[in-house]
C-alpha cells in the first residue's frame, strides 16, 4: 500500500515539477546561447533571460517548500483528512510517503539547478578538465584509503539523507503539534518548530559535553594526509547520523502518535 501512496503522491506533485524542472533547463541554454552570441544588441535580452532564469530557480526551491507543507496539511489535516484517514492504510505509511516524495522533489531540484548552473557557466572544455581532475583525485583518494573510501562516501550520503528527512520531520512535526491548537493555529505551528529547534540544540549541547562527544572534540586529526582527514570525516558523519537519526525517530513519533490517536479535524 506504501508504494500506492507514493506513486499518487509523486504523480499529484510531478505536474507541477517537472514542468518547472524543464523551464529551467530551457532558460539555461536559451541564456547561454544568447550569452555567447556577444554582440550589445543582445545585451538586454540576456539580461531579461537571466532574470527570468533566476525568478524559476528560486521558484522551484520555493514551490517545493510550499508543496511539502501543502500536501501535508491538506491530506491529513484538512477536511480531505477524513477521506485519507479512512483508507485501509496505516498513518505512518502516509507519513513516509509524504516524507519520501518531499526528499525525491528536493534532491531532484537540486540536480535540476546544478544541471542548468553547469549549462550557462561552463566552456568549451570545461568539463573534459573537470572530469581529469575527478580522476586523478580518485586516483589520490584509493591509493591512500582503499576500500575506506567507498565507506566514508556512504556514511557522507546516509547523513545527507539523514540530515534531510530531519528538517523535513520537524516541519510535520510541529504542523501537527500546531493543528492540537483550536485558535491560532498557524502561530502554534511556528511556535511549536521554534520550540522544537531550541530542544535539538539542547540536545546536541548536550551529547557534546557527554564523554563521547568530549572525546571527539578532543582528538586532533592530521590534515596533511587523506589518512586523518578521512578518520575526522568518519566520525563526525557516524555522530551526525546517530544525532538526526535520534531527531527523526523522535519527529516521527510525535507526527505519528497525533495523528494516530489525538487528530481532530472540526
Amino acid at each position: 500500500m506504501l508504494g500506492k501512496l507514493l506513486k499518487y503522491e509523486i504523480k499529484a506533485t510531478g505536474r507541477i515539477f517537472l514542468p518547472l524542472f524543464l523551464a529551467l533547463l530551457v532558460f539555461a541554454g536559451i541564456t547561454r546561447i544568447i550569452s555567447s552570441v556577444g554582440p550589445e544588441k543582445w545585451d538586454a535580452p540576456a539580461v531579461i533571460s537571466m532574470i527570468v532564469y533566476g525568478l524559476i530557480m528560486a521558484g522551484m526551491f520555493v514551490m517545493t517548500l510550499i508543496m511539502m507543507v501543502q500536501r501535508f496539511y491538506k491530506n491529513l489535516l484538512s477536511d480531505e483528512g477524513y477521506l485519507m484517514l479512512t483508507l485501509p492504510v496505516k498513518t505512518w505509511q502516509h507519513i513516509v510517503s509524504k516524507l519520501l516524495t518531499s526528499m525525491l522533489w528536493i534532491v531532484a531540484s537540486g540536480i535540476a539547478a546544478i544541471i542548468s548552473i553547469m549549462i550557462i557557466a561552463l566552456k568549451q572544455g570545461d568539463l573534459t578538465n573537470i572530469l581529469s581532475g575527478l580522476v586523478t583525485f580518485y586516483s589520490q583518494v584509493m591509493n591512500q584509503l582503499g576500500a575506506q573510501a567507498f565507506i566514508l562516501l556512504l556514511e557522507m550520503i546516509i547523513l545527507a539523507f539523514v540530515s534531510l528527512a530531519s528538517g523535513i520531520l520537524i516541519i510535520y512535526a510541529s504542523i501537527a503539534l500546531g493543528h492540537l491548537f483550536r485558535k491560532h493555529k498557524v502561530l502554534a505551528t511556528f511556535g511549536s518548530f521554534i520550540a522544537l529547534s531550541t530542544l535539538a540544540q539542547i540536545f546536541f549541547t548536550t551529547v557534546s559535553l557527554s564523554p563521547i562527544g568530549s572525546y571527539f572534540i578532543h582528538q586532533h586529526f592530521s590534515a596533511s594526509s587523506l589518512f586523518g582527514v578521512q578518520t575526522g570525516f568518519q566520525l563526525a558523519s557516524i555522530l551526525g547520523i546517530v544525532f538526526n537519526g535520534l531527531l527523526c525517530a523522535a519527529y516521527f513519533a510525535i507526527t505519528n502518535t497525533i495523528l494516530s490517536k489525538r487528530l481532530n479535524l472540526e
